[in-house]
């Protein structure tokens, strides 16, 4: 019952450019290291929707577009090419970590978000962004890029992930569950399925919890992990609504 309660919610609650939209066929990331690691981000998402047993009327596809330690401008050159290359329901974007929320990056970050932004909806497609965590020991990242990726969001009609806040939901509840590695940044599996499992719920607007796809977790923190990105979900999109 609770599970139905919170679908009906999310559905209520969804963003404009997600309401009434067939979850996604192709999706493409651009973005950095934060995806590429654990082999790749958009490998768990599409193990995810294979173990949901969606099926689509044509064929599916999952990307990804990544630099080493890249910001969101330096795709510039690239993303009219990759973008025209398919017929991309959803492309995403994520920038460097301290992009959005840096005093001399911030202001370019804007600026690339809505230059592709553009050139996404040209091509038919639509821009969702990737909300990405706070480093370890710096848990005030967490606000100053919910700030940053919402406000981004709401100028561009455009969806958000919450990922950084389901990270920091499971930092504060299940410390014991390490989700950055030891560089105090990037994802270890756990926290890169974390991830997946967010843009599943985005995206497809329904609850991974259940989904047979662990990623090689125990199914007790696999369970937990899907149902953080779920509640995270619902709760980010009622706030969003108000």
């Amino acid at each position: 019952m609770l599970v139905a309660i919170l679908h009906s919610a999310v559905a209520c609650a969804g963003a404009p450019a997600q309401d009434g939209v067939a979850p996604p066929a192709k999706v493409l990331f651009v973005g950095n290291s934060f995806i590429y690691y654990n082999n790749s981000l958009h490998k768990h998402y599409r193990q995810l929707v294979a173990a949901s047993g969606h099926k689509f009327n044509g064929p599916s596809r999952a990307r990804s577009k990544t630099i080493s330690g890249g910001r969101l401008p330096e795709h510039r050159g690239g993303i009219p090419v990759v973008v025209a290359a398919d017929d991309w329901d959803v492309v995403v974007l994520q920038g460097h970590s301290l992009g959005p929320i840096g005093e001399t990056t911030a202001a370019e970050f804007r600026d690339a978000a809505r230059d592709y932004a553009a050139i996404i909806r040209e091509h038919g497609g639509r821009p969702a962004f990737f909300m990405t965590w706070a480093y370890t020991g710096k848990p005030e990242m967490t606000a100053q890029l919910d700030t940053a990726y919402t406000a981004v969001g709401r100028e561009l009609d455009a969806e958000v992930v919450p990922v950084g806040l389901a990270f920091e939901t499971v930092t504060s509840e299940r410390p014991d569950i390490a989700l950055r590695t030891a560089d105090a940044k990037h994802p270890t599996l756990a926290g890169t399925y974390l991830a997946a499992c967010t843009f599943f719920a985005t995206l497809h607007q329904s609850t991974p919890e259940g989904l047979s796809y662990t990623a090689d977790l125990t199914p007790e923190d696999a369970t937990y992990l899907q149902r953080v990105a779920w509640t995270t979900v619902v709760a980010y999109r009622e706030r969003e609504s108000l």
